[in-house]
């Protein structure tokens, strides 16, 4: 089967062991009951609007407040925990639940508040000791901040952001050898040495040694896998050094990798105007915030997405105008299905921000994922005119009304921005990719097999294009055993993608290897099991080999999970008649196509 793609860029990978080390912390929220956290209609009022009204009562605000927990509404959770610590001002239950949910909320001032009061009954609790040293350097306490991050265990999530902050504060305080102590042990910890590396970096170039800031950050820039915020702060380290082709390669680098990296094309343009950077990292509160919002993409990353809100809002509290962590912010509100919340975050980036580009695209999807499809798709309709040399709002455009079927439309916005485009790179195999999928759609064969075909000249592995060229060529009837071909190297790319091997089982099918179908159509099954179309060809191929009460039960369970329209008379015709005498196999099969079960 075919599946709508999802393209997306990921940040540096977390190892299983951070995972273990925010497990705890995680817990904490997920205590709430089960059955609110499916009903998430009810959490539409906001904390703004929520009125308890006159027979409130702690224990009626103790309930709701765990629902809002629940559906991630995290300002009416945060106000409602305020409300009852009024009734238990020292329960450590509450005054922990209290901390998270204002944290996660932006709430900063109040969860230090209650941060003092816990640590008072918990002097041990790793997040009552971050936030606590987080308001201290804010408000320039380092001495306060250094010693409390001593005080920190480095359990869990202490051990790895005490080493981070505790770093930048020795260094603010001028102790700089203490300041590269403290953090050799996050860069001994595995999948981190990186991310050591790189805040090693920023902390010479804060304190002047540019030496090793050179060394360090040409060592990280040799990395497979570049981070755009690398490359940014990397990039603009050398443009100050007066290293002008350095930057310059590794900006266009980047670029040759990854489409749309707005704050390094903002980068370049500036390089090629031969303006200097400002300083990125100023100070220790700066150096804290990139440590936090790094640690929170870690763990947003691996889904921990709780506790990653709370700690890149405490980056937040540290650099207001961090556009990276507003991003982040939406970015996880998103996740957590918190639409109109993730919009309202993408939009408090600055316009002036170089990354203010990529929100207004990032809002622009989370409208439409709330189906508010108007507003997203004026929204980018005013971006594709303030940029008309850029094709990306096109695209974005088009993605929309192609997820919506509205086939005509998305076409057009694609030709749009084919002609924006004046030099076709291999990263342009996701536009061809999409506009066959719309041709596709549309009827219009030929012209969707050409961009089929031309993706996969760009990008000859990429198992998306392999799956959907396959599968449409085993459904037609054309070219089979390369199909085939195909689609067993898309499976071995994807081997947990239930939509591709949907496709493997029904390429076996086509070719008359009933058996073998059914075999790999119970896989796909497994992998997808609410997909109508998997369903609907596990029926088949069940028919096929005999088995066919089976053939039925799938065929039903076909209707039931949202079946295409053009779909459902069939199906139903088959629950009346079946599928009649089996065919004789075809020749490329390989297999007899006598009754063989899975």
């Amino acid at each position: 089967m075919v599946p709508a793609i999802r393209l997306g860029s990921g940040a540096w990978a977390l190892r299983a062991v951070l995972i273990a080390a925010a497990a705890s912390l995680a817990l904490s929220w997920a205590g709430a009951p089960l059955a609110a956290a499916q009903d998430r209609e009810t959490a539409k009022v906001g904390a703004e609007q929520w009125d308890p009204g006159p027979f409130s009562s702690p224990y009626g605000d103790y309930l709701a407040a765990r629902h809002a927990e629940a559906v991630h509404d995290v300002a009416l959770a945060a106000r409602l925990f305020e409300r009852i610590l009024s009734h238990a001002p020292t329960h450590p239950g509450i005054l922990r639940q209290a901390m998270h949910q204002m944290l996660a909320a932006g709430r900063f001032a109040k969860a230090a508040g209650v941060a003092r009061r816990y640590i008072k009954i918990r002097p041990k609790n790793v997040i009552a000791g971050i936030t606590l040293a987080i308001d201290d350097i804010g408000a320039k306490r380092l001495d306060a901040a250094a010693a409390r991050l001593k005080a920190i265990p480095k359990r869990g999530l202490g051990g790895y952001v005490v080493p981070l902050a505790l770093a930048w504060t020795l260094a603010g305080q001028g102790e700089v050898s203490d300041a590269f102590e403290a953090l050799e042990p996050f860069g001994k910890r595995r999948g981190l040495k990186v991310i050591h590396d790189f805040h090693a970096a920023l902390i010479r170039d804060l304190v002047g040694d540019t030496a090793d800031a050179d060394e360090l950050f040409a060592s990280i820039t040799k990395d497979k896998e570049l981070h755009p915020r690398t490359v940014e702060l990397a990039g603009a380290y050398f443009e100050r050094q007066g290293k002008v082709g350095r930057a310059r390669a590794l900006y266009e680098k980047l670029l040759a990798r990854q489409r749309g990296a707005v704050a390094v094309e903002a980068a370049l343009a500036r390089l090629k105007k031969g303006l200097k950077p400002a300083k990125a990292i100023t100070g220790v509160a700066d150096g804290v915030a990139e440590a936090l919002w790094d640690m929170a993409v870690l763990l947003n990353d691996q889904n921990v997405d709780q506790v990653a809100l709370m700690l890149v809002r405490m980056a937040l509290h540290l650099k207001p105008d961090f556009a990276m962590g507003q991003i982040l912010v939406g970015d996880i509100l998103v996740g957590m299905e918190r639409y109109d919340d993730a919009v309202a975050a993408y939009d408090r980036v600055d316009r002036g921000a170089p990354r203010s580009w990529e929100a207004r695209l990032r809002a622009a999807d989370t409208l439409s994922r709330a189906e508010k499809v108007a507003p997203a798709l004026d929204r980018l309709s005013v971006m594709a005119s303030e940029r008309p040399a850029r094709a990306d709002a096109l695209i974005a455009r088009g993605d929309i009304l192609r997820f919506k079927k509205r086939y005509d439309e998305a076409l057009e916005n694609y030709y749009r921005a084919f002609a924006r485009i004046s030099k076709i790179e291999r990263r342009h195999w996701s536009l061809y990719y999409s506009r066959a999928i719309s041709l596709e759609r549309s009827k219009r064969w030929k012209e969707a097999e050409k961009d089929f075909l031309k993706a996969l000249e760009l990008r000859p592995n990429q198992p998306f294009v392999l799956n959907y060229l396959g599968y449409s060529w085993v459904d037609k009837g054309l070219h089979l055993k390369r199909a085939l071909a195909m689609i067993e190297k898309a499976v071995r790319l994807r081997p947990n993608d239930g939509f591709i091997v949907d496709s493997l089982g029904w390429a076996h099918y086509r070719l008359g290897a009933y058996g073998r179908a059914a075999r790999t159509l119970e896989r796909a099954i497994t992998l997808s099991p609410y997909d109508s179309a998997i369903n609907d060809h596990l029926g088949d191929a069940y028919w096929r080999v005999g088995r066919r009460m089976e053939a039925r039960f799938q065929w039903r369970r076909a209707l039931r999970f949202d079946a295409e329209p053009d779909t459902v008379a069939g199906i139903k015709k088959k629950l009346e008649n079946g599928l009649g005498k089996t065919p004789r196999k075809s020749k490329a099969s390989g297999e007899d196509a006598g009754p063989r079960g899975g």
